[in-house]
């Protein structure tokens, strides 16, 4: 992430401030002076007010400003974004219906051992106001030997399976259900109402790096819509979503808000964190991002760390994605490391050959890029592999010529 620097500058002005200030589900008393005086700041509330909407924010913003009961605020605007606010509150209800139905439907009848990651989730279990926490999807990672389980069990249920992503087409062949059961590393569904539900394989990208079987035995427990689910552990949830937010470089502001509701939380223990970050060797984005949140509502420190330190690249990356367009986003990828660390800075340098073998043994499987391309019979789908091979045979001799 060294590399952002050069790409343009981040915005600093009293509209970032207080945005970044308001991106949390509970606001402390003894920030409210510091968020009224950026309120009195703000020139263009039609702005402000749209990328709070685009950045996925606007609910945390009617929350704290309607509390706040600031007078320079035009009225109407307001009256604007609760309707938005409201339909963000309807969309999670939604949610967790649909999350409870998955769960009653295809988890339970076969017993998968599982756990609901980020989202919802992650909103009922952290924040004080889960209806607060824009969503878009739900998702739940299965343990190997019962994801095909519940994967086959889904698709009996009515739930529709996306094939192809670039042209929306669904599955509806035998060969594409079994290819994309046995090799997909993640399944994109959709229930009757158009519900968005993602099941996973891994944890993460590319790079092996989350012990699947010990976080899933690790799980808590908890009620939402009416149904027993699992999610991640306190400490295992905070590793995991400073891994995937900065993966997608801070480029959303709801993601920032996660980082406040866990630390927050009466069962967050950062010892526990930091010990569990350092097992895996993600000590130094775990760090970068508790460093990243309290920078979040100390503006006058931004000079001396946007850019320079672990929590000011992160910061820098959450400003330049201000806009919500995921425009950095995208053309920041082309200088990620193995596509799941935007610099190497992020992980335990002593981890480097290993990430690059694991991730280099999963990128060997099949993959369904290749299936659509040329559909091949179960027997022959060790074409496949032996194509990736020769890839990166070929990958790492261009990187070694130059």
């Amino acid at each position: 992430m060294k590399s952002l620097a050069e790409k343009g500058h981040a915005r600093t002005d009293a509209t970032a401030q207080l945005l970044l200030l308001l991106a949390r589900d509970t606001l402390p008393k003894d920030m409210h002076a510091t968020a009224l005086a950026l309120v009195a700041q703000i020139e263009d509330w039609q702005e402000f007010f749209k990328l709070s909407l685009n950045n996925a924010s606007l609910p945390f913003v009617y929350k704290h400003l309607t509390a706040l009961k600031p007078t320079t605020v035009p009225k109407d605007l307001l009256a604007d974004i609760r309707l938005y606010a409201m339909a963000r509150t309807i969309s999670a209800l939604k949610l967790t219906s649909a999350m409870a139905s998955f769960q009653r439907d295809c988890v339970e009848p076969v017993g998968a051992r599982h756990a609901y990651m980020k989202g919802p989730a992650l909103a009922h279990r952290f924040y004080k106001d889960p209806n607060t926490r824009s969503c878009s999807d739900i998702d739940v990672i299965v343990l190997e030997a019962d994801y095909e389980k519940v994967a086959y069990l889904a698709y009996q249920k009515g739930y529709r399976f996306l094939l192809n992503s670039e042209d929306g087409t669904f599955v509806s062949q035998a060969q594409d259900l079994s290819f994309l059961v046995r090799h997909a590393d993640v399944i994109s569904m959709f229930d009757q109402d158009n519900t968005h539900i993602e099941l996973h394989r891994y944890i993460e990208k590319t790079t092996p790096i989350f012990p699947v079987p010990r976080i899933l035995r690790e799980a808590h427990d908890m009620e939402v819509g009416g149904r027993k689910i699992r999610t991640f552990s306190t400490a295992w949830h905070f590793v995991y979503i400073t891994y995937h937010h900065s993966r997608h470089f801070w480029s959303r502001l709801h993601w920032v808000a996660d980082l406040h509701a866990l630390r927050a939380h009466s069962s967050f223990d950062e010892a526990e964190v930091l010990g569990i970050a350092a097992e895996v060797g993600l000590l130094p984005t775990v760090k970068a991002a508790l460093s990243f949140a309290e920078l979040t509502s100390e503006p006058q420190s931004w000079p001396t760390h946007l850019a320079q330190t672990p929590g000011g690249i992160f910061l820098d990356a959450a400003l330049r994605g201000l806009p919500g367009d995921s425009a950095f986003e995208l053309e920041s990828w082309d200088a990620m490391f193995l596509f799941d660390f935007g610099d190497q800075w992020q992980f335990d340098s002593k981890r480097k050959f290993v990430f690059w073998a694991q991730s280099a043994l999963r990128r060997i499987q099949p993959n369904i890029y290749q299936y659509l391309k040329h559909r091949r019979p179960r027997q022959l789908e060790w074409l496949y592999s032996l194509e990736n091979i020769f890839t990166l045979i070929g990958n790492l001799v261009k990187r070694i010529g130059s």
